[in-house]
């Protein structure tokens, strides 16, 4: 087992706690889930989570910037400047698909202005790291030169957010949603072999 899986995130682990968790499960699966219902899903009375959480924002917004640390957690982890670009996209499409199903409808939960704004300055530096990948393996000649390093960004969190609810739907388990993401993105940066 490599080190980058000791190292990122995993499940529940994203979460601080298993209030947290159990939360952002039932989240994954009912998004539109009332607090009463988050507090049942997590095992505590409803009095419990709002002493926790003030409100169903609150609580929202704690678990977005959960998963925005997991992502950056998982950039760092799998290196995107390591190796090959074939290698390392491997690695960091891999490690995000598992972490589609806990995270991907979090993107969905709306968030005011400046919270969305302060999580998108988060995850600058880990996007910028992507961007690095894509080109770099454009100039080797290992992706394809039409994809464009923000679409890339862009495909990656909204294939995320689509298995994570087709996993929600049951049209697909978690390991299938997983494997089509990473064959999807794969098909569509890395160049054909002749």
């Amino acid at each position: 087992m490599s080190s980058d899986r000791a190292t990122r995130p995993k499940g529940a682990d994203v979460f601080d706690d298993a209030v947290s968790a159990a939360a952002a499960r039932h989240l994954a699966l009912f998004p539109a889930a009332s607090m009463q219902e988050l507090a049942a899903a997590a095992g505590v009375s409803r009095a419990t989570l709002f002493r926790r959480f003030p409100s169903r924002e609150a609580l929202v917004v704690e678990l977005c910037e959960a998963a925005v640390r997991a992502f950056v957690g998982i950039v760092d982890a799998t290196d995107p400047g390591r190796g090959t670009p074939t290698a390392a996209l491997a690695r960091v499409v891999s490690e995000l698909a598992e972490l589609g199903p806990m995270v991907g409808l979090l993107g969905l939960q709306p968030l005011a202005e400046h919270v969305e704004s302060a999580l998108l300055e988060q995850i600058s530096a880990a996007e910028g790291r992507l961007r690095h990948l894509i080109r770099r393996g454009q100039e080797a000649g290992e992706f394809r030169v039409e994809v464009d390093p923000e679409w890339f960004l862009t495909m990656s969190t909204w294939l995320m957010v689509g298995s994570a609810d087709s996993v929600r739907l049951g049209r697909l388990t978690p390991a299938s949603g997983q494997r089509h993401l990473t064959a999807t993105i794969e098909a569509t940066v890395l160049r054909p072999r002749h």
